[in-house]
């Protein structure tokens, strides 16, 4: 009886295993379909051409010196560019206007200084559009 059990569980290992295995000759015709399409791309003359002038590029710039090649001067760069846009005339010409229309309206009294102020308001306006929705 065991060994009729074992053999029944051996042989449900051995079909679920092989269902699940792919077909080969599927597989065979898929990699050679991708191999040939592979092939195709990067054989097509233009291809060749763009990579040949690539390289060619490369190679060219490979022994240009940077124009920021250390992190000083990287840093006086974004320095004086910082100090650039900060100093505009047109800029602090922005900020004082800013800061001169804060000071005129610090003091100005809130259109709707009240909660209830401000639900009345609402309710008005949800009024208005309600009675504008209904006579068109």
């Amino acid at each position: 009886m065991n060994k009729l059990i074992i053999a029944l569980i051996a042989g449900t290992f051995a079909a679920v295993a092989s269902a699940q295995a792919p077909a080969p000759s599927k597989a065979a015709e898929k990699q050679k379909e991708v191999e040939a399409a592979t092939k195709a791309g990067t054989d097509s003359t233009a291809t060749m051409a763009q990579q040949k002038k690539g390289v060619a590029d490369a190679k060219a710039a490979k022994d240009t010196p940077k124009a920021l090649p250390t992190k000083a001067d990287k840093q006086k760069s974004v320095d004086a560019t910082t100090k650039l846009g900060n100093d505009s005339a047109a800029t602090k010409a922005r900020e004082q206007k800013g800061v001169a229309d804060a000071k005129a309206t610090k003091d100005a009294p809130k259109a709707l200084p009240t909660k209830d102020d401000k639900q009345k308001a609402v309710a008005g306006t949800t009024a208005e559009a309600a009675k504008k929705a209904g006579s068109q």
